[in-house]
């Protein structure tokens, strides 16, 4: 596996078939899914200015990793 396109994301056995079960029934993968959650969830719970920060310690992460 590619580590730095993909990371493994442990979760529990019940979320995991939850998961698996929706990104059945919407034709996508587990990954799509969990892509789809995780933005839907951003733009409902954080605020402009914490999704801006967010994307800024990403790009400071991945600037970090690469120097």
């Amino acid at each position: 596996m590619d580590t730095t396109k993909w990371k493994s994301v442990l979760v529990t056995r019940p979320m995991y078939e939850e998961i698996s079960a929706v990104a059945r029934i919407e034709a996508r993968s587990i990954s799509g899914q969990l892509r789809l959650t995780w933005e839907a969830w951003k733009r409902e719970n954080l605020s402009k200015k914490d999704q801006k920060f967010l994307k800024e310690e990403i790009v400071a992460r991945r600037n970090a990793e690469n120097a």
